[in-house]
C-alpha cells in the first residue's frame, strides 16, 4: 500500500521514520542517562534515577514498537482505509508529543530555536514536519 502513497509521504513514513525511531530506541537502551540528560536543551548532568532510566528504557522500546507497527502497516495492507487511519494516529501522536514537548520547554524556550540541542530539533522540528505532512494527507 506505501507504494500507492506520493514519494515523499512514501520515503517519510517507510524510510525516514523508522530510521529515526530505530536511533531513538538505541540513544535510550544504549545510554539512557544521556537520553535524558538531552530531553531539554540546556546541558545539566544531573545523575538519572534507576526510575527514570527505566522510564527512558520503556519509552525506547515503545519507539521501536512504533517502528514495527509502522513498517508492518504500510507494508502489508493494501486497504488505504487502513493505511489513513494509521497516518491519523501518527499525526495525533505528533500533535500530543509537540503538546508536551512545548509545555516542559515552556513558551520562553521554545521561541529560542538557536538555543536548541539536537533532541529538540528531533522533537519539535522533526515531529512538526511529520505532523503537517501526515495533515496535508489526513485533512
Amino acid at each position: 500500500m506505501a507504494s500507492q502513497l506520493p514519494t515523499i509521504p512514501r520515503v517519510t513514513f517507510t524510510i525516514i521514520e523508522p530510521i529515526s525511531l530505530v536511533a531513538g530506541f538505541i540513544g535510550a537502551i544504549w545510554d539512557p542517562a544521556w537520553f535524558i540528560g538531552e530531553q531539554l536543551p540546556e546541558k545539566q548532568v544531573l545523575p538519572a534515577s534507576e526510575h527514570s532510566i527505566v522510564m527512558a528504557q520503556q519509552l525506547g522500546n515503545m519507539y521501536l514498537l512504533m517502528c514495527f507497527v509502522g513498517l508492518a502497516v504500510l507494508t502489508t495492507t493494501s486497504e488505504i482505509k487502513v493505511v489513513r487511519s494509521y497516518l491519523v494516529a501518527l499525526w495525533l501522536g505528533d500533535i500530543g508529543h509537540l503538546a508536551f514537548t512545548c509545555l516542559a520547554l515552556g513558551k520562553e524556550r521554545v521561541m529560542q530555536p538557536q538555543a536548541w540541542n539536537a533532541t529538540t530539533w528531533g522533537n519539535i522540528g522533526f515531529t512538526l514536519r511529520g505532523a503537517l505532512l501526515g495533515s496535508v494527507i489526513v485533512l
